[in-house]
């Protein structure tokens, strides 16, 4: 051992390739922001619309002056403040030295895009919460359009990890785009005006949802 002199032939050292030096919690957060989204959105009302059908509130709803899309619009934003302090909480525990996430993309935009998220997301629980007369006609008929968009859209992990010809059907689901587009705020910085593919989905699926 003491008899032959050797050397390190090379070392290696650890550089960021990212100028914002991003951790992989970064890049993983928005799919957990979509996770979150989806289940505020779609769980919610679809326990709340088929109780009261059973208690026959919305029948009375009728006989008052109110008018039915002005209820839902209040249903609607009254989710969507719930939804926003949800994620706010969720952004402070991440933003906390135990995670420390980075945000590269600018604040007011994201919130702006996550407002429009829960909007979308939430017109599908409003959907199937309206559709169904019952708890039992509602649960499973969520859970169909639950897990597919939880395992495909890139909550877990990442969609260019699938097949291409998968690649190309799970970006048309509704909570893709948003996970994208919140993805491609907070940790690439780009602004709304980059991302109008993800937001024109967006908006397709929000006319269809609302018009169901």
């Amino acid at each position: 051992k003491g008899l032959v002199t050797t050397s390190t032939p090379f070392t290696a050292q650890a550089v960021a390739l990212n100028e914002k030096s991003l951790s992989s919690f970064d890049y993983a957060f928005a799919g957990l922001l979509g996770f979150a989204i989806l289940g505020a959105g779609v769980f919610g009302p679809i326990n709340i619309f088929p109780e009261l059908k059973k208690q026959g509130i919305l029948r009375r709803l009728h006989t008052t002056p109110i008018r039915s899309w002005q209820y839902f619009l209040s249903v609607m934003m009254g989710n969507a403040i719930v939804g926003l302090m949800t994620l706010g909480l969720m952004f402070a525990t991440a933003m906390s030295p135990i995670f420390n996430l980075k945000v590269a993309g600018n604040f007011f935009e994201l919130a702006i895009f996550l407002v429009f998220s829960i909007m979308l997301i939430l017109g599908i629980g409003l959907s199937i919460g309206g559709w169904a007369k019952n708890e039992r006609q509602a649960a499973p008929l969520a859970n169909i359009i639950v897990f597919p968009m939880m395992f495909l859209s890139g909550t877990f992990f990442p969609r260019f990890a699938m097949p291409e010809w998968l690649q190309n059907i799970t970006g048309f689901f509704p909570l893709s785009p948003v996970i994208d587009g919140a993805r491609l705020i907070a940790t690439e910085g780009q602004h709304l005006t980059q991302i109008g593919s993800q937001l024109g989905i967006m908006a397709v699926w929000l006319v269809i949802v609302y018009a169901i």
